[in-house]
């Protein structure tokens, strides 16, 4: 459905005050958004979160995790189990997700590729599954969309193994405005229900579960896809320093590994 630009800056004014909200009202925002995969599934940012998740983990010396069950929550349309089945390839890959349709395109999606997996809708906390279950988790861009964001990673956590890995990523607080214009001008899709968290937060979580840090970057200060945009951000993304990247660039990425 087409929507004005008074409309649309309403929404996300709405997005920004609201702090509350259900996992249906996410899961109905994301079942409208039928135009998901031909936005992102070609464009160097949204790619982006997978390649650079695996460098991460292969810079972490896990040489010998071979994990047997994997949770891929809010999985959307599957691209990140598709994306990690071809490294591991007898992985079973736990698909869930809050929308219904997202969750049906992923299903159809990894079938055509044989991939194996069990499927998941999920409408409320806690989590499905028992406790230490899963050696590998993934949660792509879906810790700023949970109201009860604390409660959200207390379940990542919960479900992980022992000895388990957790692939955590999420969009810097400083992107909050850029994301906001590009959905009211209709450059690109809008986050729905959100809050973008501050770095701080995150690590708090990270200490407070006492996981272990194996790895953390943040990239992507050119969210375009032109070559010589892309170019130009792998530069800044070698040659600019930590710090000023954890301030200005667009996605944090974290590897995480349950010890206790």
């Amino acid at each position: 459905m087409t929507t004005t630009f008074l409309q649309r800056l309403k929404n996300e004014i709405g997005y920004l005050k609201s702090k509350s909200w259900t996992l249906e009202e996410m899961g109905e925002f994301w079942n409208n958004l039928n135009e998901y995969d031909d936005i992102n599934s070609t464009i160097y940012p949204y790619k982006k979160r997978f390649s650079n998740s695996k460098k991460l983990f292969e810079e972490s010396n896990l040489n010998n995790f071979v994990p047997k069950k994997c949770l891929d929550l809010q999985t959307r349309t599957g691209n990140g189990s598709i994306f990690w089945s071809k490294i591991f390839k007898d992985l079973e890959f736990y698909i869930s997700d809050f929308s219904f349709n997202f969750l049906e395109k992923s299903k159809k999606n990894l079938t055509e590729k044989n991939i194996n997996f069990k499927d998941f809708h999920i409408k409320k906390f806690p989590l499905p599954f028992v406790s230490n279950f899963f050696e590998f988790t993934l949660s792509y861009e879906t810790i700023e969309h949970i109201a009860d964001y604390k409660l959200f990673f207390s379940e990542l956590v919960r479900v992980t193994k022992k000895e388990g890995i957790i692939i955590l990523t999420c969009p810097n607080i400083s992107w909050e405005i850029v994301h906001f214009i590009a959905a009211i001008f209709n450059f690109n899709h809008s986050e729905g229900p959100h809050t973008f968290l501050k770095k701080k937060y995150i690590d708090n979580l990270i200490l407070e579960h006492n996981l272990e840090l194996l790895n953390y970057n943040t990239t992507i200060f050119f969210p375009f896809n032109n070559k010589y945009s892309i170019k130009i951000d792998k530069l800044l993304d070698i040659y600019l320093p930590k710090l000023i990247k954890e301030k200005l660039f667009l996605r944090h990425s974290y590897i995480l590994k349950k010890n206790i």
